[in-house]
């Protein structure tokens, strides 16, 4: 057993000496990178950037240690003491080989890191796709590259030496402990490595979490290279199942028609070389607006669904204080998210055009990520001297959405569990009602006028609640009953719903009641439905309701509420009320601007759906089904007509054009650039 003790911290000791290896690297990146920062006051932050660092490395290694462990195990159930030996003789080799092979990417990551101001991500890819030969003659001419081959050599002759030295036995005599023991050892040791891999006890891995302050820089300094390569293969992998919709939609080799089709125009009025200027409009000159210049606030509720809205009651009181806004201002009720998932929303509402259905890969999570498009949704904003951010009420590293905000124009993303460190949180980021005192702490920091984006997290699954709120009266009503399945599953969702609109109700109250509440719009709609029950009408499980707060001076005209929309039209609508005289480029339609319900469409997934009639569209497998309104909002079976033949051409011209905006505009980055 002693022996087996030295063995074991033998290898600790040694994997030890690689961790102050990694944690020096962090040392000399960030020292070398910070020259000329301010980082001033962000003492704290730089220290949780090391130690959150310090676990993304211990994740590293104990990844290059599962292997090993799984043959020490093997080998130390059989009893075989003369193989185990052998085996732990082998170790410096095996050691040098993926600890020098790390040298090599963390090499790699530093000169990546002052071309991209970014770790190893997808573009890396860059040097197997363009001009390769190219390539390694310019990094010839601009790096010294026999020192660093040099370097790379003696770092992996050091590695061998360092791994032979710490891990020489004294003698070869091992006397393996009864086979009691050695099962509880073989069970410890897959336990230690599986929570040091995870980097947490937490409900998400540490891969998730790489965000610990607000200063880019400091994040970039906590995280692992060997992280952000992982995502960049995923990435890529994802890449290659990309579809070319603009062929699957029937515009291929004829995309100025697809322009011409979704803006109803003829196709000489589309430009030859750039169509997208097509879609360049703008809004009208506006005396209020310039006066009052407005903030804005856009809210992505998690899970905010609309059918549920319809069984609130006093005894059922699932909107809480948000009842009283549902009353005096302005709901859409005919308005549907464009996916499922989170960051589908995220992505529509940050591109500002329409999401491509079927997907399989997200913008955040490809390519995509890293070009400057004109139709980004703070574009407009930014022309105006508006101060944009990003707020997410957990961390800002999940699906790189703190990157795509920026990518995307913004000021700067804001992970809420990090800004309110110490605030009390669920599995998915802290309660939604300290998630809104940040919003409003960040609207009073003054400045510039302010566009703010957030996205709540609270109504998610487990359905945590902080234990100070007291739920208000949630008796569920016979009628709703009888759709559930599952009745205390139920309860625990709609106590988390109830908290989330009655937390976002007292943040609408404390603005109307500020000196924000006239200069300030609120927009809130979900990033998906909420269904914890059985929907007879298939629109009532996809529906999602657009809340509008507008203050009283720029309420100009009547609205219509009665309209089709979805995420497609929110930034638009928005911008025909807070922006005077200025240009935007979307493919969505101001709310605000159509006269009927028949007069827009709400687009979901694989449907678009006018005020008369329905089409789904598989354009995949080219089959199409047509219907209209029956009772109780229910679809029903029609024969093709002549307005379903408009809306099935607006729904395919409108994913062509999404699918050209995404792919052929924008400034791109690129390793050959």
């Amino acid at each position: 057993m002693k022996k087996l003790r030295e063995i074991l911290f033998k290898i600790a000791r040694v994997n030890l000496v690689f961790l102050a290896f990694m944690s020096l690297y962090r040392a000399l990146f960030f020292l070398y990178y910070k020259k000329g920062m301010d980082l001033t006051g962000m003492g704290y932050d730089i220290f949780k950037a090391f130690y959150m660092g310090f676990r993304f490395d211990l994740s590293v290694i104990a990844g290059i240690n599962a292997p090993p462990a799984l043959v020490f195990i093997v080998l130390f159930l059989i009893g075989k003491s003369s193989l185990f030996l052998k085996f732990f003789d082998l170790l410096k080799f095996y050691y040098t080989a993926f600890i020098g092979f790390l040298a090599v990417l963390f090499c790699i990551d530093f000169n990546f890191y002052a071309y991209f101001a970014d770790h190893l991500n997808i573009l890396i890819y860059g040097f197997i796709e363009d001009d390769t030969l190219a390539l390694l003659k310019t990094f010839y001419q601009n790096y010294h590259i026999f020192l660093i081959a040099l370097g790379l050599i003696a770092a992996f002759v050091l590695i061998f030496f360092i791994s032979h030295k710490l891990l020489k036995l004294k003698n070869d005599n091992l006397a393996l402990p009864k086979i009691k023991i050695r099962i509880i050892i073989s069970v410890i040791i897959p336990f230690i490595l599986f929570i040091a891999i995870r980097g947490t006890f937490n409900w998400n891995s540490i891969g998730q979490y790489s965000d610990i302050s607000s200063n880019t820089f400091i994040n970039k300094t906590a995280i692992n290279c060997i992280f952000t390569l992982q995502r960049a293969i995923e990435h890529k992998s994802n890449e290659r199942q990309d579809i070319d919709y603009i062929e699957q939609t029937g515009y291929q080799d004829n995309i100025r028609q697809a322009f011409a089709d979704f803006l109803g125009r003829d196709i000489s009025e589309i430009p030859q070389d750039e169509p997208e200027k097509a879609l360049i409009a703008r809004t009208a000159k506006n005396a209020q607006i310039e006066s009052i210049k407005p903030n804005v606030i856009l809210i992505l509720m998690e899970s905010f669904g609309g059918d549920i809205v319809k069984y609130n009651s006093a005894n059922f009181n699932i909107l809480g204080a948000l009842k009283e806004h549902f009353d005096q201002d302005f709901v859409f009720y005919n308005f549907t998210s464009e996916g499922t998932v989170t960051i589908q929303a995220i992505e529509a509402t940050f591109l500002n055009i329409l999401l491509r259905p079927d997907s399989p890969i997200y913008v955040s999570q490809s390519k995509y990520l890293y070009n400057k498009y004109p139709f980004a949704a703070v574009a407009p904003y930014k022309q105006n001297d508006y101060e944009a951010i990003f707020i997410y009420g957990d961390n800002t590293s999940w699906r790189n959405s703190g990157e795509f905000a920026l990518n995307s124009g913004f000021d700067s993303a804001l992970s809420a569990a990090n800004e309110k460190e110490g605030s009390p949180r669920g599995a998915w980021g802290i309660y939604d009602e300290y998630l809104f005192d940040l919003v409003f702490e960040t609207l009073e920091k003054g400045g510039q006028r302010k566009f703010l984006h957030i996205m709540t997290t609270t109504n998610h699954p487990p359905y945590t609640l902080p234990s100070n709120y007291k739920i208000l009266p949630l008796n569920i009503p016979e009628e709703l009953k009888d759709k559930i399945s599952d009745l205390s599953d139920a309860q625990k969702r709609f106590a988390a719903i109830q908290y989330a609109n009655e937390m976002l109700g007292r943040f609408i109250s404390k603005i109307k009641n500020s000196k924000y509440g006239a200069n300030t719009i609120i927009a809130v709609t979900g990033d998906h439905s909420f269904n914890s029950y059985q929907i007879d009408a298939f629109f009532n499980r996809i529906k999602v309701p657009l809340y509008l707060y507008i203050p009283k001076a720029l309420q100009t005209k009547s609205i219509d509420t009665a309209v089709f929309g979805s995420h497609l039209d929110i930034m638009p609508t928005l911008y025909n009320l807070s922006l005077s005289n200025t240009q935007y480029m979307s493919q969505g339609t101001d709310l605000l601007s159509v006269s009927s319900a028949g007069g827009n469409a709400a687009f979901y997934k694989n449907y678009i759906i006018s005020g008369d009639s329905i089409v789904e569209d598989d354009i995949f497998n080219n089959m199409k089904s047509f219907y209209t309104w029956g009772k109780n909002s229910n679809f029903e079976f029609s024969d093709e007509t002549d307005n379903h033949k408009k809306l099935l051409k607006k729904f395919l011209s409108t994913i062509a054009v999404s699918d050209y905006l995404l792919k052929n505009t924008g400034a791109k980055k690129g390793i050959s650039k």
